[in-house]
């Protein structure tokens, strides 16, 4: 990847209009999401384009139990993170419900979560794992 500005430049973050968590549907049904790599979390996939392209967009729930983490990854292409209970974070910094992050192409990032959270996110390629 080639950039003329820093990836980053062009991540957008706004705070929405709720601070409460928000209830999901009951019909959702997490289960264990990549273990090994992404130890404590859960996804419910609402559709995933990879199956049929390597390069296709997916669109998840992401639930992440108190003390997970996940490690660096490069985006590919626009990912979209919607926080929708509990404490979310990027690379050290803290997004609590109704922050909505969208992260440009390039842009590289972990997650955790201290208590736990549950997200809605969207990738529009498949991230690069970093390696360490």
């Amino acid at each position: 990847m080639e950039f003329i500005a820093p990836p980053e430049s062009r991540d957008v973050v706004l705070k929405l209009g709720f601070d409460n968590d928000i209830s999901l549907p009951t019909e959702l049904a997490f289960q264990p999401y990549q273990r090994g790599l992404r130890e404590g979390v859960d996804i419910a996939i609402l559709f995933d384009e990879t199956t049929h392209d390597p390069k296709g967009a997916d669109m998840a729930f992401l639930r992440y139990e108190a003390g997970a983490y996940v490690p660096g990854h490069v985006h590919m292409g626009f990912e979209s993170v919607l926080v929708l209970q509990g404490d979310y974070i990027e690379n050290g910094q803290t997004f609590m419900p109704g922050s909505l992050i969208v992260r440009a192409p390039g842009t590289c990032h972990s997650m955790a979560s201290k208590n736990g959270c549950v997200i809605l996110a969207s990738r529009y390629q498949p991230v690069k794992q970093l390696v360490d």
